[in-house]
């Protein structure tokens, strides 16, 4: 598949949600462990990643695309994976302050190194890092699809369960932001569940006569 393209961020209008706790003083009550993935772990599943962490829900998130592709003034502006949040705002701000700043991107990241050290890869996490999961949101078909071929290949350990959901988001801040609220409810649906068996229609049910989200039921 063709490489992702930038995000369309425009987060300087967006209200980004920021921890609401230091690392050290952070708590969690959930019964389950979530992993948030979109493609280069900068936006949407940031914003997943920070609202379910305000919420007491145990959550990690990452990016499934080869880069961090960020929306520059002449194309993307890549950085690769691994690279810290405080750098790369660091790299953005000496280039075009003005520009970023105007474009939301260094808003993103300074949301990202409130919340982590650098974004991460879901392809580049050991089988036995993601089997720790319980669910995997991805926020776009083709990075649902990206995620399913990547679990396909791995050689399962243990078999346990892994519920892989789509939550189709476009790929800007204010999307982003909105896509809050179908996650929250989606959230509380699975904390109730039995997650060792397949989900229930219910479950994937969305509110005003959406389409039911994508899912399937992996085993790693």
């Amino acid at each position: 598949p063709p490489p992702p393209g930038p995000a369309t961020v425009g987060a300087g209008q967006a209200s980004l949600s920021f921890p609401a706790a230091a690392p050290d003083a952070r708590t969690v009550s959930g019964k389950y462990k979530y992993s948030m993935i979109c493609s280069s772990n900068m936006n949407r599943s940031m914003e997943a990643h920070v609202i379910l962490m305000n919420h007491g829900v145990h959550v990690e998130s990452y990016g499934c695309g080869s880069a961090v592709r960020l929306p520059g003034p002449t194309g993307p502006r890549p950085f690769e994976f691994g690279t810290p949040y405080e750098l790369m705002h660091e790299t953005l701000a000496a280039e075009s302050e003005a520009y970023y700043e105007k474009n939301g991107v260094l808003n993103l990241l300074k949301r990202g190194a409130a919340t982590k050290t650098a974004p991460q890869r879901w392809q580049d996490e050991p089988t036995a890092t993601v089997g720790g999961f319980d669910v995997a949101v991805c926020f776009e078909s083709r990075l649902f699809e990206t995620v399913t071929a990547d679990l396909l290949q791995r050689e399962p350990k243990d078999f346990t369960p892994l519920h892989v959901i789509c939550i189709d988001t476009r790929d800007t801040a204010q999307d982003a932001v909105t896509m809050g609220t179908t996650l929250l409810a989606l959230v509380q649906k699975l904390e109730a569940a039995d997650l060792s068996q397949e989900l229930p229609d219910t479950a994937l049910q969305q509110e005003g006569g959406k389409p039911d989200l994508q899912y399937v039921l992996m085993h790693i």
